[in-house]
């Protein structure tokens, strides 16, 4: 049976944690859930000091997945777990994986009012070189509003021999802190949505069922 579920709200430390753990689960899960206040999640190859803004006002955190910074805090954060083989890919590809769960949570977030799109799928695809915040790059795999390309969703991805970790954080309200006092150059993210974590976790679940992955 799949399991999808609005975890509510927990610090950094416990939130990667237990997204960590929903790789041990062995079947498709997922938890949709908040933070206790303003967090920083680091991408496992990041190093802080050199992404982080000296007297950052927020903690930070190591995210069990790759990826590049991102401000916690006034978002809408999701950990994904799904079986390789439930996928179909005998092969640890991650552009092939990366495909194939992504769509479980575009189709949610239009199903809460948050039009999103992979940004290939659209005219919308920039780079930003070398920078530390998720939201100030946009590459063809990103999630994006297919009608502004503006960045709806902050994606990073974990691979074992057998699961695939996605966690994603959509931002839907004012930054609690200045991202300017986290890292340089930070995007501009001024979406607001009313989408709340028990509609997000009631979509999520819906799209698992409707996949197969009850």
């Amino acid at each position: 049976m799949s399991t999808v579920w609005d975890d509510g709200i927990c610090d950094g430390i416990q939130n990667m944690a237990r997204d960590a753990g929903l790789l041990d689960s062995g079947s498709p899960i997922a938890r949709v859930y908040g933070w206790d206040g303003p967090w920083v999640s680091l991408g496992r190859s990041q190093n802080s000091s050199a992404c982080l803004k000296p007297g950052c006002p927020a903690p930070w955190v190591m995210r069990p997945t790759g990826g590049k910074a991102v401000l916690h805090g006034h978002d809408l954060t999701v950990g994904m777990a799904v079986p390789l083989e439930i996928l179909g890919l005998g092969e640890r590809d991650v552009k092939s994986v990366y495909r194939a769960v992504i769509p479980l949570l575009t189709r949610s977030l239009n199903a809460v009012g948050i039009p999103a799109s992979l940004a290939e799928e659209t005219p919308f695809v920039r780079g930003a070189g070398k920078v530390a915040d998720c939201f100030a790059h946009v590459s063809p795999n990103d999630v994006v509003d297919p009608s502004t390309g503006q960045k709806v969703c902050g994606c990073a991805l974990r691979l074992t021999n057998r699961m695939v970790l996605v966690q994603a954080s959509i931002p839907v309200g004012k930054p609690l802190v200045d991202p300017s006092l986290v890292y340089d150059a930070p995007a501009a993210v001024g979406r607001h949505s009313s989408a709340t974590r028990d509609e997000l976790a009631c979509a999520l679940r819906t799209e698992f069922d409707s996949a197969g992955l009850g």
